[in-house]
């Protein structure tokens, strides 16, 4: 019942997150991207601190920053294991701004539905866990139903009048391309492929270790969380100053950042906690299957509010989705 609660409530952040960045492509919302990845992990770490705050029993600040620097400084050997993980999520979160600058939104999420097959094979080569017939069958059977949907989308989009395609700007979109504005960049197809196969291997990986590390040892929850989250914020902290320097620099860290940028970092923050308690008490597999389900309401939540101005769902569509709700069902029901 946990697991699916977690799930739930981490389904809704995850679509929250995605109206969010759909919202800030269409108003072009501007700031630097390397920054959005340090800001949730500032925000990762507050809550973090305040988790492990609301776990002990006394209220006592002192007690609090005591069991914190405990945390962080008294194992180096548990700060050096989580080292992996983050760095491996820090690059993936990366890569994945790099991606969307180079490929349409609709692409990036087609392809980026590889870290569920990503996910599987590491839970079954690193974890050296068995992964039955049914749960792989549902692991294929969700990736073409995601293909299925997101064609279903792209083909609605060459069907726009050019002014209108012009100025949508491809809903479902994993985050915000937001500082590209400067003299448009020539797009590289082959290489936004790459990073988003790239960051789909990360995905897989570092969802597989922080997994083994959350249930093989005895190390809270939170406490695990605020370690790995610190080592995560060192190093986006080290990216951002060594790639936008200058432009920090010339604007300061938060520039650009409006309430709705703010909404969606803190969400995305939020998410970020929530993936952690689904690792400990389910899987990295499962985890995934939030993303073609958030994708799949968007599209749903982007037809109700166009109140008729758009022609219905189309066969491939639902199809689709059909495909991606009994993969869910599937992967559940399958024996552990």
């Amino acid at each position: 019942m946990l697991a699916v609660l977690l799930f739930l409530i981490y389904l809704g952040t995850n679509l929250g997150t995605l109206l969010l960045a759909s919202a800030m492509q269409k108003r072009k919302t501007r700031f630097v991207n390397s920054t959005a990845v340090t800001v949730s992990e500032a925000i990762k770490a507050a809550l973090s601190v305040l988790m492990i705050w609301a776990a002990q029993r006394s209220n006592s600040l002192g007690e609090l920053a005591a069991t914190v620097a405990s945390t962080l400084f008294s194992n180096p050997a548990e700060i050096a294991r989580v080292c992996v993980p983050a760095l491996l999520y820090t690059i993936q979160n990366n890569v994945i701004y790099v991606a969307l600058q180079h490929l349409d939104a609709v692409t990036f999420q087609i392809v980026y539905q590889m870290k569920i097959v990503s996910a599987a094979l590491a839970h079954r080569f690193l974890l050296g866990k068995q992964v039955s017939r049914q749960k792989w069958f549902s692991v294929v059977l969700l990736t073409v139903g995601v293909v299925l949907v997101q064609l279903s989308q792209m083909a609605d989009k060459e069907e726009e009048p050019p002014a209108a395609a012009s100025s949508s700007s491809g809903s479902g979109g994993a985050s915000s391309s937001s500082d590209t504005g400067e003299g448009e960049e020539a797009k590289n197809p082959a290489l936004g492929l790459a990073m988003v196969l790239f960051a789909c291997g990360c995905s897989g990986l570092a969802g597989a270790v922080m997994e083994l590390l959350l249930k093989a040892s005895g190390t809270s929850l939170p406490r695990r969380n605020l370690q790995m989250v610190v080592v995560s914020l060192l190093l986006a902290m080290f990216h951002t100053i060594s790639k936008d320097g200058a432009k920090l620099a010339e604007g300061g860290l938060l520039q650009g950042y409006t309430p709705l940028v703010w909404a969606m970092v803190t969400l995305d923050s939020a998410g970020g906690v929530l993936v952690s308690m689904l690792l400990k008490y389910t899987s990295a597999t499962l985890k995934n299957f939030t993303a073609p389900l958030g994708i799949i309401m968007n599209l749903l939540l982007t037809q109700l509010r166009a109140k008729g101005d758009t022609p219905p769902p189309k066969p491939k569509f639902l199809l689709g989705a059909a495909m991606v709700i009994l993969a869910l069902g599937l992967f559940t029901a399958a024996p552990a």
